[in-house]
């Protein structure tokens, strides 16, 4: 996506990309085998949309932020239809300001982002510093996509702890560098429902052999469920928990496949039909050994008993 490009055009960014899928609910006698498939892909799209925008905006943020740490010129950033208002950086306050299409042009985004840096005693906490903590407000932040139109709004906040410090301009091999992200989302589905989110994320990033990867590992425990990434309740009305019982791991910068996990598995709880998704595999749904995978897939039991299996491309 054009962020990323510019991004690491510029050597300035950060991605936090991860894709997520949850399932849908109802009642296990409820649910015919067509149904229970189309739910399931509703579902899965729906968190896979949610956290890829979640990634980008996050990328926005901390690319802006490395740009202010670093006293480079705000205009050297290249971000296509984002206006970054830093006239209150004095206080730790940036707005970004989302007013048209990417530079791919296959989304539009609306609305705005307001950045708070720590402000404590009159004195701004640098992002780079150890513990120094940012918050994302969500002020109607809509993206929509321009090849079916589909849409979400996200209003809420996220927070991402910086917890040993660094910028990833600067990370080495052997230094990595380590993000705590928390997030409460109220987000609107292109159907118009309103759901709560919640996420709860640690992000590792290694430098080695000129590529930077990152691994997402879920931090938190909700009802006896550890290693919890994200929870809510979906747009059919099921609640559900989400854990990485296998960290995602994905290359960020120098390899030959950006952006898409290559390996890792979530495990999607509270479901009549609970979801293992794996990730880096072929077109097929066996594991990529080599070159770049064509996606992910989710597997669950239906209502009648019998396996089922969605394979989606990244």
């Amino acid at each position: 996506m054009e962020t990323k490009k510019i991004i690491f055009k510029s050597i300035v960014a950060i991605l936090f990309s991860a894709i997520l899928i949850t399932g849908c609910k109802k009642d296990k006698e409820a649910i015919a085998p067509a149904d229970d498939m189309q739910q399931q892909s509703i579902a899965a799209n729906d968190q896979s949309n949610v956290e890829n925008e979640s990634n980008l905006c996050l990328d926005d943020a901390n690319s802006t932020l490395q740009g202010i740490s670093t006293t480079r010129d705000m205009q050297s950033f290249s971000f296509c239809n984002i206006t970054v208002d830093s006239s209150q950086k004095a206080i730790g306050i940036i707005v970004l300001t989302y007013t048209g299409s990417n530079c791919n042009n296959t989304r539009s985004r609306s609305g705005s982002i307001t950045i708070q840096l720590p402000y404590i005693n009159g004195e701004v906490i640098k992002w780079r510093e150890i513990g120094s903590e940012i918050t994302l407000t969500f002020n109607n932040y809509k993206v929509t996509n321009l090849s079916d139109g589909k849409s979400l709004i996200f209003n809420g906040t996220h927070s991402v702890v910086n917890v040993n410090g660094g910028l990833l301009i600067n990370i080495t091999a052997g230094n990595p560098i380590v993000h705590k992200i928390r997030a409460n989302m109220i987000l609107t589905f292109d159907d118009g429902t309103s759901r709560t989110w919640g996420a709860a994320r640690t992000r590792t990033f290694t430098a080695a052999n000129n590529i930077v990867s990152v691994s997402v590992a879920g931090d938190t425990t909700i009802d006896n469920y550890s290693n919890v990434a994200m929870w809510g309740i979906n747009r059919h009305g099921a609640s559900f928990d989400i854990a990485i019982t296998t960290p995602v791991v994905y290359d960020v910068f120098g390899g030959s496949c950006l952006f898409k996990p290559l390996s890792g598995v979530r495990v999607h709880h509270k479901l009549a039909h609970e979801i293992t998704v794996t990730y880096g595999v072929d077109a097929n749904g066996n594991p990529e050994t080599s070159g770049c995978p064509y996606g992910f897939k989710a597997n669950w039991i239906n209502g009648q008993g019998v396996a089922k299996e969605v394979i989606k491309p990244y």
